[in-house]
């Protein structure tokens, strides 16, 4: 059961865990099943996992905290912004490569809400904190599905 309030993000990292029954994303992950003693998880990767995580309200609510504060911190410059994002995430800066691709994905994701505000400020309203609203919508929203695809890479999961 999901609290609210103060506890609702203490909570979070707590799950009841029935041997018979493992919450149904432990076990798209692999997790073990916890009848033996593992000493290393198995590591995955697979399609599954990526949309688990790119449609979870808490992987998305973090997304926007951290794009929207890559927005008040760096403000419109774009290099900067994802310089602040992949330090956080990755510990590391993207290769030009890596840049290329999140510049374009980025400038597709702008162009996307500015055509549709009202799609961009429900994902912005995912979650249960408030979004940042001097921030603008279409702009924010794009910020945080950038940093929801950095944060699906495997590095940033599995590292």
């Amino acid at each position: 059961r999901r609290d609210d309030g103060e506890a609702l993000y203490r909570r979070s990292l707590y799950t009841f865990w029935k041997r018979s029954a493992p919450p149904p994303a432990m076990e798209i992950f692999n997790a073990p099943t916890r009848e033996h003693s593992v000493v290393r998880r198995e590591r995955t990767n697979t399609p599954l996992q990526a949309l688990v995580t790119m449609n979870d309200p808490q992987i998305v609510e973090a997304s926007r905290h951290l794009a929207q504060r890559a927005l008040r911190q760096t403000g419109a410059a774009f290099d900067a912004g994802l310089d602040f994002v992949t330090l956080r995430l990755l510990a590391r800066r993207f290769d030009d490569t890596e840049r290329d691709i999140a510049r374009r994905s980025y400038e597709e994701l702008v162009d996307v809400y500015r055509a549709d505000p009202a799609e961009a400020e429900r994902l912005l309203h995912v979650g249960d904190s408030l979004p940042d609203e001097t921030a603008p919508a279409a702009e924010s929203a794009a910020w945080t599905m950038l940093v929801t695809q950095v944060m699906n890479l495997d590095e940033a999961l599995n590292k």
